[in-house]
This record gives C-alpha cells, sequence and structure tokens, in this order.
C-alpha cells in the first residue's frame, strides 16, 4: 500500500501516523517489530545526518526488504536542506521528502520547492514532497531554556499561498512546537514547562490547504496535545528526541550487565523503544 492511500484513508478518520527518525539499525527494528506487532503502519525517518551515517543505500534497502515481507514501514528524508539532497532521496524513490526551506525567504522558499516538486513529477510520482512553511526552533537534543517567538508560527493565508504555488502533498507547520525538549520555554515574557500549541491555527490551516498537516517537535507533548492536535486537522507527528533519549538510558543501563555479547545487550534497548512506539502509534491510530 502506498503512503499516500494511507493518509488519505487517516486525513477522513481523523487518525495520525508516528514518524520516528533512526540513526541505527536497533532504532530500526523497533519500528519493524511495532508494526508486525501493532499492523499499524509507520514513517521511518532520516535526516541528512542520518543519512550520511548509515548510508543511503543502506536504510533504503533495509526498507525495501520490510516492504517485500508485508510489513507497512515508509521512508522519509527528513529535513533536506538543500536541494541535491532532495533530489538524491527521490532518486532513490523514497515514500516522501522534506525540502525544509523554513530559513529562506517566502518567495525564494516556494522557488526552490518547486524545483523539488517539478524533479519529483519527473522521477518518482509516488514520492510525496513535503514543504514548510513558519520556523520551529530549538534541536533534537535536551536544552535548559528555549525562547519561542509568535513570528515562528505559519500564517494560513500564507500557507495556502505556498501551497498552491508549489502544489506539495505535505505540509509542515509551526504552531508553537518545537524540536528538542527544553527545561522550559520562554514565549511572551512568561515561561512554561513544555510546549503550548495553538489548535485553532492548526483548524484554520487544515481548512486553508487541503492537505495533510504534519507536526515536528512532538516530544514533551503530553496525550492530550496529540489527541487535539489529530482532532484539528494533524496527519502526521513527528518525535525523535524522545527516542534517542530512551535509546541512550537503556543502552546506558544494559551495558552495566556482566555479558559482551552486543545482541543481548542491544535486544533489550531495542525492546524499550519497540514498547513506546507502540504506545504513540496506538494513540494515534485507534479512535478514542
Amino acid at each position: 500500500m502506498e503512503l499516500r492511500s494511507i493518509l488519505e484513508k487517516i486525513v477522513k478518520e481523523k487518525k495520525a501516523l508516528l514518524h520516528y527518525n533512526v540513526a541505527t539499525y536497533e532504532q530500526f527494528k523497533a519500528g519493524v517489530e511495532a508494526v508486525k506487532e501493532t499492523k499499524i503502519p509507520l514513517i521511518i525517518g532520516v535526516s541528512e545526518g542520518e543519512r550520511n551515517y548509515l548510508g543511503i543505500n543502506y536504510i533504503e534497502d533495509l526498507v525495501d526488504e520490510a516492504k517485500e515481507k508485508g510489513i507497512n514501514i515508509f521512508l522519509n528524508a527528513d529535513h533536506c536542506k538543500s536541494i541535491e539532497s532532495a533530489k538524491e532521496a527521490i532518486d532513490y524513490r523514497f515514500d516522501s521528502v522534506l525540502f525544509d526551506g523554513s530559513d529562506l525567504n517566502f518567495k525564494e522558499n516556494i522557488l526552490r520547492t518547486k524545483i523539488i516538486v517539478n524533479y519529483r513529477n519527473k522521477k518518482s510520482k509516488n514520492t510525496l514532497i513535503e514543504g514548510e512553511i513558519g520556523y520551529l526552533t530549538g534541536h533534537s537534543d535536551i536544552e535548559s531554556i528555549i525562547e519561542l517567538k509568535e513570528e515562528y508560527f505559519t500564517d494560513p493565508d500564507i500557507a495556502e499561498e505556498f501551497v498552491n504555488k508549489t502544489k506539495v502533498d505535505l505540509l509542515a507547520i509551526s504552531v508553537g512546537n518545537i524540536h528538542g525538549i527544553p527545561e522550559k520555554i520562554r514565549f511572551k515574557g512568561r515561561e512554561y514547562k513544555k510546549a503550548i500549541l495553538d489548535f485553532e491555527r492548526i483548524e484554520e490551516i487544515n481548512k486553508k490547504v487541503k492537505i495533510p498537516l504534519v507536526l515536528h517537535g512532538g516530544s514533551g507533548l503530553n496525550k492530550k496535545d496529540f489527541l487535539l492536535a489529530i482532532k484539528s486537522g494533524i496527519s502526521i507527528i513527528h518525535i525523535n528526541t524522545e527516542f534517542r533519549v530512551i535509546w541512550k538510558k537503556e543502552l546506558a543501563q544494559s551495558l552495566k550487565n556482566k555479558t559482551n555479547v552486543p545482541y543481548k545487550i542491544l535486544d533489550k534497548v531495542v525492546e524499550k523503544i519497540k514498547k513506546r512506539i507502540i504506545y504513540y502509534q496506538k494513540l494515534f491510530w485507534i479512535k478514542k
């Protein structure tokens, strides 16, 4: 089944897919094992850095092999900052590619995103192209304080214009979400312990653009946040930092064991991550 078809279905049913980044085989294996158990599709994300580390052909082969076995996982080239890296992922027939032009001015973002869409049209019609409007602050790590500004938020009218002019398939938006898990978020002179999402803005954008919306920066949000975001129109939710924290903590704990057998150490890491993936898969997929 193609990612496009699955997204068409979940938009109608007000569900969402988990997008989960990987940088090691163990993280990938955890995702595969979760899908085997839940039968719920999962998007595997690899950023430019993760693709460089794993090898783009390696991760693409792993995903293809899983698909041949009937496992519903999909591969996304996350946060492509250059036209070249986006084109490379299209050439490898990734299921989706995010061209992140959020650092560019609006006109340049449209221009470069259109180049990617046009290239996809010539090369691989099944690859979905995701654009990004608005700015997500933060990094995929633990920080002390993150400054959030209202000017970072996605303007619904600008989002509509962007989608109409670029013809992207998916849209990443900024509605108070951030990358990473900060100890505090400073916004409008006040400090918060977690991101405060603008659900009304999500609804307004959803009404205007008519394509699946993507929420990056899901780490640190709670169950209520996720369910309201999905109800408001979010179809894909990215969670990365939280899983990296689990990976590091569980690996550190497993390394205390006396065994020197790698798979006996790493299997416990896989199991811990798998359980958390399943939690989010069911939360996003099963109607409440």
